[in-house]
């Protein structure tokens, strides 16, 4: 066991935490998030935090909250060692704004009480406000000591609640600044300390395939951490995986003596000794009974992962699970356009659940082994619930020893006692406890998981099972008839939606770090129909620039890709016809593409049925005839896959089409109707 380290701002007095004069914590007037982009809870609402250099002097004082920071250490942070003759007078203003966000119930000339003046500078008092990285280094605390103490269960839950703060980097707004940098590398070894012990306690409770999981994404954006790979070792040890254990390693092993010219240290090479031993001290032994929830964790590498909005859809869930607990069972469908936040949807709801969540999804670009989603559901249920094993047709499928069904009529009986034996093998799981199903990317299952899916909800209404099935809306027809079999039961559909324009603001300024203007956001909006996708590749700054201006950048490469991958999928007449509307314009006149293409009039139609189908464009309801590409970002990448003169000479021939005495006539006939 180890012991715990000094964590969150615990290495601060409690006088020094409460701030000079005041003798006891007052009441929490203010809580701060400072594990990703800054942000402000008044009152229990959050606040605008303002100007990009606002944002950063907040950042700053949250970073030493209880202590003062010189005016000088602010002004050379905020203007990187060239301030204007004006910086004093414009960081008196910054004081003054935030005074008024913060304590905005304060009554003229009454002294500040969470942003006070001192006589070495300016300080917000720790003892009215909370901040996230406190809360982080608390449950840290709390998951070392249940660890020591032998309560691996009690440290998860810690870890795992202290975790789940990070939004992104710690104080991104000042990570450079001088003052700050130590406190942002001493959060990142603590983060980095923590995603390992957390590993190492679902160690201890059996859940080895999850460990396997998460630490081959972590290893290879943290691929020193000797740790991660002993742990590693002895997951895939437990899993009965021995040679890709000793192989990983092996690989550390050479790649610390070509690269460093180290040796591997003496717990990877004594790991290295009990594997080929066949140690017995490496089994898993069982103590207590493991409830672990199996949510999805932040990602444990840099990438900031933001998530706004969705407050309806998420509240669909929790009362989707309230019933479930009650022995209600659910169904619910969640349905939306590529990129439209389904993934992260759900993982925010498993994040939530205080329950045990077991996490299935088809692959994209691997042709996966029938039952495949399912294995992954089933495989995590052992793992969180040791005590109820697997029937026989269960642990054949989890050990691959029998043959999958087939479609042929000789197989429809095994298939339907192993349909069976996985709905009581749920079924006794979930008397234990609710357990959530989460089925994402179900538009790529295969057939039999289809069947299995169907056959499960006919049952799950009296169970105490949730159970969420997300796919894409444009390949709905492939779901048709399972959703048909969904739809005769209670099924609870959630069909999403771009995000709002308030909505779209926040994601823009979280993800700049930076307050984004309405009108900026209306624009983006408009120009992504508020798919959270497209919205994000839009505001990354290509390398080393700062964008100034995030809806008028040209479209990044990963976004054109998605959307011409999406029409892609269309028949050739549909992408062809597309391809054409998107130099006339996000609108168009369908008779004028298709004299141009040239193409009859029911073809062209016949090809936008498609192409709405797929959600790409939608229909002018006030202008007979006229059709609009749902994201301009579609529009943009067919207009600019054209070569420039091809689109002059495409733009020259709907010209004149559009401009005819005949098409003039037409369009105000049209307009008329």
């Amino acid at each position: 066991m180890t012991t715990a380290p000094v964590v969150g701002t615990a290495h601060r007095t409690p006088q020094e935490a409460r701030g000079p004069g005041r003798t006891a914590p007052g009441r929490v007037l203010v809580e701060f998030r400072a594990l990703g982009p800054v942000a402000a809870t008044v009152c229990a609402q959050p606040v605008d935090l303002g100007a990009p250099k606002q944002r950063a002097l907040l950042a700053l004082l949250v970073s030493q909250v209880g202590q003062p920071v010189p005016v000088d250490v602010v002004v050379e942070t905020l203007w990187a060692g060239h301030p204007p003759p004006s910086a004093i007078t414009s960081l008196q203003s910054y004081v003054a704004n935030l005074r008024r966000l913060l304590e905005p119930e304060r009554a003229p000339r009454a002294p500040a009480t969470v942003l006070r003046t001192s006589p070495w500078g300016y300080l917000l008092d720790g003892g009215v406000v909370d901040v996230d990285v406190r809360r982080f280094g608390e449950h840290s605390a709390a998951g070392w000591r249940a660890w020591d103490q032998g309560d691996a269960e009690r440290a998860l839950a810690e870890f795992d609640a202290g975790l789940l703060l990070w939004r992104g980097q710690a104080y991104p707004e000042v990570a450079d600044a001088p003052c700050v940098v130590p406190e942002v590398a001493r959060l990142e070894e603590l983060r980095l300390s923590v995603f390992e012990i957390r590993c190492a306690a679902l160690l201890a409770v059996g859940a080895h395939e999850v460990v396997i999981a998460e630490l081959g994404a972590f290893l290879k954006a943290n691929p020193w951490r000797e740790h991660g790979y002993e742990l590693l070792s002895l997951a895939l040890y437990r899993a009965g995986r021995q040679t890709e254990a000793l192989e990983v390693l092996r690989a550390i092993g050479l790649r610390l003596k070509e690269e460093m010219g180290i040796d591997p240290g003496p717990a990877l090479q004594q790991r290295k000794q009990e594997i080929l031993n066949q140690a017995p001290a490496l089994d898993w032994q069982p103590t207590t009974r493991a409830t672990v929830s199996l949510v999805p964790q932040p990602k444990p590498d840099t990438d900031k992962a933001v998530f706004v909005g969705r407050e309806p859809a998420l509240a669909v869930l929790t009362e989707a699970l309230a019933a479930a607990t009650a022995g209600r069972g659910q169904v619910v469908a969640v349905t939306g356009e590529p990129g439209g936040g389904k993934s992260a949807l759900l993982t925010r709801f498993a994040a939530r659940a205080a329950v045990p969540v077991l996490c299935g999804t088809c692959p994209e670009h691997v042709a996966a082994s029938p039952l495949w989603p399912w294995e992954q559901v089933l495989r995590a249920a052992g793992t969180c619930f040791t005590d109820s094993p697997a029937p026989g047709p269960v642990a054949e499928l989890l050990g691959g020893v029998a043959p999958a069904p087939t479609d042929d009529e000789d197989a429809s009986g095994v298939a339907l006692r192993r349909f069976e034996a996985i709905v009581h093998y749920l079924t006794d799981v979930s008397r234990n406890a609710p357990v959530v199903v989460l089925l994402d990317q179900f538009h790529r299952a295969d057939p039999c998981s289809l069947r299995l899916l169907a056959h499960l909800a006919e049952s799950v209404r009296s169970l105490r099972v949730l159970l969420v099935v997300a796919y894409r809306s444009d390949e709905a027809p492939v779901l048709a008839e399972t959703m048909a079999a969904l739809s005769r039961g209670d099924l609870t559909r959630i069909d999403l939606g771009g995000l709002d324009i308030p909505e779209t603001r926040a994601l823009a300024s979280a993800v700049l770090c930076r307050e984004v203007c309405e009108s900026t956001a209306e624009q983006l909006r408009a120009r992504t129909g508020g798919n959270p996708f497209f919205l994000v590749e839009l505001l990354k700054p290509p390398t080393g620039q700062q964008v100034d201006d995030p809806s008028a950048v040209p479209l990044p490469p990963p976004a054109r890709e998605v959307a011409l991958r999406r029409v892609a999928r269309l028949p050739g007449p549909a992408v062809e016809l597309l391809s054409v509307a998107a130099v006339a314009g996000r609108c168009f006149n369908v008779e004028v593409v298709a004299e141009v293409v040239p193409v009859g009039i029911d073809a062209a139609l016949e090809s936008l049925d498609a192409a709405i189908a797929a959600g790409l464009v939608v229909e002018d309801q006030h202008r007979l005839g006229w059709f609009r590409f749902a994201h301009a970002v579609v529009a943009e990448a067919l207009h600019d896959n054209h070569g420039r003169l091809r689109r002059a000479r495409l733009r020259r021939r709907l010209g004149a089409v559009a401009g005819s005495p005949r098409r003039r006539a037409r369009d105000s006939t049209s307009r008329g109707r």
